[in-house]
Parts: structure tokens; sequence; C-alpha cells
């Protein structure tokens, strides 16, 4: 079946037309195009199994990131829309602070894991709208394994995280003369990005369970509460006390303050660490409960 060129070609064009991320690429970037050859068949004859794993996972990750940062108008609204928002909550009086920290880097820390958050919470839609092509079906006839795709799909998320995460760091010093040394903004972002994790696997759950018809829906109000819940839009301090230590037990809390205790000269300690491990965990065999009977319903 795959080495049909009428079933790879009709397959591809569905996908680009079924896929919002990729309907701005070019022919070259389309699934069935980058694919050919590489993911297509098993083990070679006499090849190392493992190193064929490796170069597949690696040729996959390559043409979804290929194919997702062709696709500017996802790539303007992943960096603009965090640098405008950053440009109206920072504003304030040089005497202002908001915890530890004051109110410009604390907000230019918000709105970085705001966009990085939108950014790794995107694979979400991704998988729902290959699943609802049969894009997902047709990979698992090449030697790309399920947990591989997987994988690969977070992956991608993380690698355009890192985009409004810098955008932002630039605009805090463009806009409101935040400056740090590279030490702190590279501890800041990989600290951000470390505590998406547990929502990365949540993004996957989200993409094996809903429909892409609703996921437009469904994923505008999931990314209001979470940003809510990590002090991205009012800040966590000036919650009351029962709201505050609620919030502190989920993971998006945790993802943002751990960029700003890497600003304050500390980290977010064993609590938030366990929090983020155990959400981790738990999000993630949710996902591999889902990509299972999803396996069995296809």
């Amino acid at each position: 079946m795959t080495g049909n060129p009428t079933i790879a070609s009709t397959t591809a064009g569905s996908s680009m037309a079924a896929d919002p991320t990729a309907a701005s690429a070019t022919a070259a970037s389309t699934p069935a195009a980058t694919f050919a050859g590489p993911l297509t068949g098993g083990t070679r004859a006499g090849g190392n199994g493992t190193a064929d794993a490796v170069l597949t996972y690696v040729r996959y990750v390559r043409s979804e990131i290929t194919r997702v940062w062709r696709n500017t108008r996802l790539l303007i609204f992943t960096l603009l829309l965090p640098i405008i928002l950053f440009g109206a909550f920072s504003a304030g009086s040089e005497g202002d602070r908001l915890g530890d920290l004051a109110v410009a880097p604390y907000i230019m820390i918000s709105m970085a894991s705001f966009g990085a958050m939108n950014a790794v919470l995107g694979s979400a839609g991704r998988i729902a709208t290959e699943r609802s092509i049969g894009w997902n079906r047709q990979l698992r006839l090449t030697a790309l394994t399920g947990p591989q795709y997987v994988l690969a799909k977070a992956t991608t998320g993380f690698t355009l995280a890192v985009l409004p995460i810098v955008a932002v760091f630039v605009a805090g010093d463009a806009m409101r003369g935040v400056r740090l040394s590279a030490g702190t903004y590279l501890g800041a972002g990989a600290s951000i990005l470390l505590g998406l994790v547990p929502l990365a696997a949540f993004a996957i759950w989200l993409g094996y369970l809903v429909r892409p018809e609703n996921m437009q829906a469904i994923t505008g109000g999931v990314f209001s509460l979470l940003a809510l819940a990590g002090g991205i839009w009012v800040p966590v301090e000036n919650f009351p006390g029962w709201l505050a230590d609620v919030v502190k037990l989920l993971p998006m809390y945790w993802s943002a303050q751990a960029g700003r205790a890497v600003l304050a000269g500390g980290w977010i300690g064993g609590r938030g660490l366990v929090t983020l491990a155990v959400w981790t965990v738990v999000l993630g065999a949710a996902a591999g409960r889902a990509y299972l009977r999803d396996q069995l319903r296809t």
C-alpha cells in the first residue's frame, strides 16, 4: 500500500487540506513527500535494527519540524501574541513588585510560559487531525513505531516552544529594559520547558480524546484555564489563600514558577519537582491508554 504513488499522493493532499498547521506549507514539506523512501521499509536485511529505528525517528522528527516551521501564520501567531500581551501587561512603576520580582521580569516569564504552553499544546490538534484523515494508519505501514510517532509530536512542540521564549526575552530587553545574564536567560528558558513536560503528555492525551471539529473550542477553554492556573493572567499572589493552595497543586503553576525562581536566584524546590513528576506520570499514563485504545479501534 505504501508503494502505490496514487494512494501516497492522495493521502498527502488530504493531510495538507485537513491539517491547519500545514495549510501554508509547500508540497515538498507534506508528510508523504518527506517520508518517501526512508520510512516505507522495515529493517534492512543484515542492517542494525537499533540504528535503523533511530534513523527513522530522526527523519520523521525533521520532517515534522520542517512542516510546522513552514507554516508562516502559525509562527506569526506563536511569536506575536505573547509579545503583544507582554507589552500590554508589563507596564508599572519602578518600585512595583509581584512576589520576589519587579513587574516587568515577572510578566516576561509569564508571557514566555504562555507562548511555550500554546506551542506544546498545539500537538493535540496535529494528532487529532492526522487521526481524522487516517494518516496515522498510513504511518503504521512504515518502519515508524507508535511510541516514536507520539514522541516526535512532543519533540516538535518543544522545538516550536523555544521561539516564543526567545521572542519574549528579547522584547523584555527592548521594551522594558529587562537585562539578564546569558546563564539566567538559559536557566529560565530551560526551566519553563522542563515545567511543560506534563502538559506535553496532556496534549497527546487530548489529541487522542477529542475530535478535530471540537478541538478549537475545547483547547481555547483549556488554554485560558491553564494560563489562569499558572498565574499568567492574574498573579497567584493576588489569589485568595485557598485558591492559591489549589493552583499550586497544578503543573502549569510550576512551569511559570520555575522560570521566575531562576530570576529570583533560586529554584522551584522539591515540592515543585514532585508535583511536576506526579503529573507527568499521571498524564503520561492517560496518554498511553488513549493511544492504545486508538490503535485497537483502527
